[in-house]
């Protein structure tokens, strides 16, 4: 006795196995064309995420946290002293903290900008660029971003010795963006400026200096 036919939705009525075989390959060829027209970008953005998540391990890993946690924040405690002082704004440190005349604050591991540099970090890494291009941005990004977060910090205790209300909202929200704007500033300037950008629309020359092989001069094209 023949067991009825019972479709469950996976195979849809008159369909063959072949057809769907075909129309499975024509997606996956669909998908492979879509990620040859953008496989630059798509690159960079899975390169991106994968150092990010690398960085991001590296830095809550127990021997790196503790160390530069510790270190990190009494470094940029001095350097924001040092500027502070150069301005004429009595002030000292005390390992992390940082004390001026009336006000006195204390620099976080979160807070000297180390996840900033992170995400500059990755951006590079991932970009398509000669592996000194790339170190060269890191130094210049490193040095660059520290540097705003030096300025960034000793405002904020300008702000908190004479405006101690307005502390809280510059801290928490207007310096953090500004920080977040200089990340991608810092990145995009290396990209136009500090690379050389392949032009893929020129023909390669030939070692002679000459036109590729297969190309016509222009002076000898008529009509």
């Amino acid at each position: 006795m023949d067991r009825p036919y019972i479709n469950i939705g996976l195979v849809p009525p008159g369909s063959s196995a072949e057809s769907i075989f075909s129309e499975g390959i024509q997606r996956v060829k669909r998908f492979m064309e879509l990620y040859r027209k953008n496989a630059v970008l798509i690159n960079f953005y899975l390169l991106f995420g994968y150092f990010c998540l690398l960085f991001y391990f590296f830095l809550h890993w127990k021997v790196t946290e503790n160390y530069i946690a510790v270190k990190l924040p009494i470094v940029m405690a001095q350097s924001v002293a040092l500027v502070l002082n150069l301005v004429g704004v009595d002030t000292r440190t005390i390992g992390p903290v940082v004390e001026l005349t009336s006000f006195r604050f204390t620099i976080i591991y979160h807070c000297a900008g180390i996840f900033g540099m992170m995400i500059y970090a990755a951006a590079v890494l991932a970009y398509i660029a000669r592996w000194w291009e790339k170190v060269y941005g890191l130094i210049f990004g490193f040095i660059g971003l520290y540097t705003i977060n030096t300025v960034r910090m000793a405002a904020l205790g300008i702000i908190g010795m004479k405006w101690r209300k307005h502390f809280d909202f510059y801290h928490e929200f207007l310096w953090q963006g500004i920080f977040i704007i200089f990340v991608i500033g810092f990145w995009v300037f290396w990209k136009d400026k500090m690379i050389r950008q392949p032009d893929f629309d020129d023909e390669p020359p030939d070692d002679d200096g000459g036109p590729a092989p297969g190309t016509v001069p222009a002076e000898n094209i008529s009509g």
